[in-house]
């Protein structure tokens, strides 16, 4: 007689742990955002320089195709992360803090992005009103 595994749409098994899942897509959008912000803090260097507008469309380019790959790694993650809201909500376990903390240095990334991103608008509107 064969034994059947129920395995729930977050790919994990019943009863397994989603944490795995997680840290290790949270890991990976950790980097895509991190190259993000690299390219974001070149893309102010090149606009400092007067690079050609064909090379900064290549950074723009390089980090849309980051961001595209964080918004798969987002479809993703919705599984994984209802199973665990759903299995651990208010308790306090180590994965949690694991989670927590890749969360906040997501969120400290993302603001880092904002900031680089805002400055790069400055400088494209003193670049279009022959500033640069």
């Amino acid at each position: 007689m064969t034994m059947l595994t129920t395995v729930p749409a977050d790919g994990t098994a019943v009863g397994e742990s989603p944490v795995p899942a997680l840290l290790k897509l949270y890991a990976r959008e950790r980097e895509l955002y991190v190259e993000v912000l690299q390219l974001s803090r070149e893309q102010a260097a090149m606009i400092r320089r007067g690079e050609s507008l064909a090379a900064v469309r290549r950074v723009l380019a390089a980090k849309r195709d980051r961001l595209d790959e964080v918004a798969r790694l987002e479809r993703l993650l919705i599984a994984p992360r209802r199973s665990w809201q759903g299995r651990h909500r208010g308790e306090r376990l180590p994965a949690a803090a694991d989670l927590q903390q890749v969360l906040q240095d997501l969120g400290g990334l993302i603001e880092e992005i904002l900031m680089a991103e805002a400055e790069n608008d400055r400088l494209f509107l003193e670049m279009a009103r022959g500033g640069l």
